[in-house]
């Protein structure tokens, strides 16, 4: 991949561009808005695919290819084929699934195809919880054996890396208030009791077993207001991250913001299954389209005035477009001027101290 380079504003390569390969998906978890999204259903056609990856590793556009946006990769009936077509390409992939279509058949596919990681969204830990996940003829239980059993092969096999994603939800009928019955992790306290069990539940009787003491101990430093990374052993690590209300706050408030700061793009973009390029990887509805891949390069896209625009916005703390003036406003002046304030407070400050902790 060649040296880091200038594309205007922004620094090449950047972490990741998420490639949806399809919006279809066999959950429907209700904190998702994929009941709200009214863009048309699909599969990404695969030369669309190999064009994007293409240019992604010969100009090192991206240092990690994610194959998700909306969806569930795994009804992706190409993405062996995807992943091994990436990986030949030198670069790093991961799949983000919420797991439950994932047998130990597929999983060898993925394997020796190439695939760097996985990102199971466990999301919800318990019985309870799991009623939000939508998950038609699957009970929590053998929800809970499949996540097991794929952790199982994971760490026995040793060839690719697993991330199990857990939510927590803090000031839920502040932070997600069109939802407030929503309930996860409220405090640390039951988050890391979350974590603990589950950690419990999956290395008892393998021969990390005895990681246990210290895993327990790393926990004790988890807290449910921030992103959290705890590492159980080689290959396979617990996540946190904090429920959001992504799937309407941009919908519904009146108080478009005029300041404020978002890495966006200058992290991660997106492709959606119909080539549109997007600079923010939850636009879930195409808002902030920047040109179609079958037709521009993700190159140009990215030098585009309207894309160089927005991240030379954000780096003087001035919010351009409307839909993310829409994202980071609120329903009063009171509540959009806390958003704005507090988006550069928290990633120009508390993210870069607190998030992503490694215990």
């Amino acid at each position: 991949m060649p040296e880091k380079n200038r594309l205007g504003v922004i620094s090449l390569p950047i972490e990741r561009i998420h490639i949806e390969v399809t919006n279809h998906c066999n959950f429907s978890c209700e904190f998702c808005p994929d009941f709200k999204m009214k863009r048309g259903r699909g599969f990404m056609d695969f030369e669309v695919l190999k064009k994007i990856l293409n240019e992604v590793a010969e100009k090192g556009i991206a240092k990690l290819a994610l194959f998700h946006v909306m969806g569930e990769a795994l009804l992706y009936s190409k993405l062996p084929d995807a992943i091994k077509y990436a990986s030949g390409k030198g670069l790093k992939t991961c799949i983000t699934t919420n797991g439950s279509l994932l047998t130990n058949e597929l999983l060898n596919k993925l394997t020796q195809a190439g695939l760097s990681r996985i990102i199971l969204s466990l999301q919800t830990p318990d019985e309870k919880s799991f009623i939000h996940r939508g998950a038609k003829n699957f009970s929590f239980d053998s929800y809970k054996e499949s996540v097991k059993r794929i952790a199982h092969k994971v760490i026995n096999e040793n060839r690719l890396k697993l991330t199990i994603s857990f939510l927590s939800s803090p000031l839920r009928k502040l932070i997600f208030p069109v939802m407030p019955n929503i309930t996860v992790a409220d405090t640390s306290k039951d988050l890391r009791k979350h974590l603990s069990r589950w950690s419990e539940y999956i290395l008892k009787g393998t021969k990390f077993e005895n990681n246990l003491g210290q895993i327990r101990n790393r926990l004790r430093w988890v807290g449910s207001f921030r992103e959290n990374s705890v590492n159980l052993c080689p290959g396979l690590t617990f996540e946190t991250r904090i429920l959001g209300d992504w799937a309407s706050h941009s919908l519904n408030n009146g108080v478009k913001a005029k300041i404020g700061f978002c890495p966006g793009i200058q992290e991660n973009f997106g492709i959606l299954w119909n080539g549109d390029m997007v600079f923010c990887c939850v636009d879930y509805e195409g808002r902030t389209v920047a040109g179609n891949i079958k037709e521009d390069s993700i190159y140009d896209c990215l030098k585009s005035r309207q894309v160089q625009d927005v991240v030379r916005g954000f780096n003087h703390f001035r919010v351009i477009h409307s839909h993310c003036q829409r994202c980071m406003g609120d329903k009063n002046y009171l509540n959009a001027f806390v958003r704005q304030i507090g988006s550069i407070l928290y990633f120009k400050g508390y993210r870069k101290i607190f998030s992503n902790n490694n215990f």
